[in-house]
């Protein structure tokens, strides 16, 4: 079994090395909660957060902001989450329009140079709050 929100694997009883188990959970609410993941777009294509790898996993991240230090974006992007019910601090400081959405569903769309709350109910990403200025 696995939390509904961050899929946080739970204990079962006599499982074999719960450490690990504790130690992912640990990990996993860490990076969610307080570090951001900074993504610079490395090529001119949409993106999907890592599902898999190390804990926190790149989906796990309240604060996602995504750069593009090369100017690889020629056009806007999408940034692909998956369908686990949850909200994300979005800040695009590019300079292109990018949306985040699921791979299927509808997303949303944050300009360039702006941020915004998100919210991804299982099947699309609605806008919390307006637009607002990176500062």
């Amino acid at each position: 079994m696995a939390t509904s929100g961050l899929s946080i694997g739970e204990f079962t009883e006599g499982q074999n090395n719960p450490d690990t188990t504790i130690n992912n959970a640990l990990n996993t609410l860490d990076g969610a909660i307080v570090v951001p993941l900074v993504h610079d777009m490395a090529s001119d294509a949409d993106y999907t957060l890592a599902t898999t790898g190390d804990y926190p996993r790149e989906w796990h991240r309240l604060i996602i902001k995504i750069t593009d230090t090369g100017t690889n974006l020629t056009t806007g992007r999408n940034i692909i989450v998956p369908n686990n019910v949850r909200a994300y601090a979005f800040i695009n400081a590019t300079a292109q329009t990018l949306t985040l959405k699921r791979s299927a569903g509808t997303g949303t769309a944050v300009a360039a140079s702006r941020w915004a709350l998100l919210y991804c109910d299982g099947t699309n990403v609605d806008r919390l709050t307006s637009d607002a200025t990176i500062t």
